[in-house]
């Protein structure tokens, strides 16, 4: 019967070191998540944290930049997070081996729902991806499926390098 306890236990154990691929903001193995900001405070509704005056939000291979900040959920593997500033800056290294560049995202106002793996970007939004610059007053982009839609009053540039 020790055996039995004691082989559940190893398996348990191995199935949470294995490795995974990791989404931006998720809970990937042994990742950890540096949060920093000139003021933090808890709204009084719980779950949910404020930041003020150059807010940094970084794992491992992602960063989000910007002057304010709000966190729903854990910190940790927030639901949502809502920023806005000075612009708002959000970096992702690709670096999974699947030849894909960097995204870099930049907006006057940037939310990003974990449930979806949506990116939402309003107030002068740049999406660079792949080599493509996307402009608009309003992108979405779907980080999971990496597809994007764009629009708004201004109407959309994309500017694409030609390959020699």
């Amino acid at each position: 019967m020790l055996n039995v306890g004691l082989n559940i236990i190893v398996a348990l154990f191995l199935l949470t070191v294995l490795p995974c691929k990791a989404t931006l903001l998720d809970d990937g193995a042994f990742e950890t998540i540096n949060i920093s900001a000139d003021e933090a405070y808890e709204d009084i509704q719980p779950g949910i944290l404020h930041f003020r005056g150059h807010f940094l939000m970084q794992g491992r291979d992602w960063r989000l930049e910007s002057g304010r900040a709000t966190v729903y959920g854990p910190p940790e593997r927030p639901d949502k997070v809502y920023l806005e500033g000075t612009p708002v800056r959000l970096t992702v290294d690709r670096n999974d081996g699947s030849g894909r560049g960097a995204i870099v995202a930049v907006a006057a106002v940037l939310e990003y729902m974990r449930s979806t793996s949506m990116l939402k970007l309003s107030g002068g939004a740049v999406l660079k991806l792949d080599g493509e610059v996307i402009r608009s007053s309003l992108i979405e982009y779907n980080i999971s499926t990496d597809r994007y839609w764009a629009g708004g009053a201004d109407g959309v540039t994309i500017e694409v390098a030609v390959a020699d």
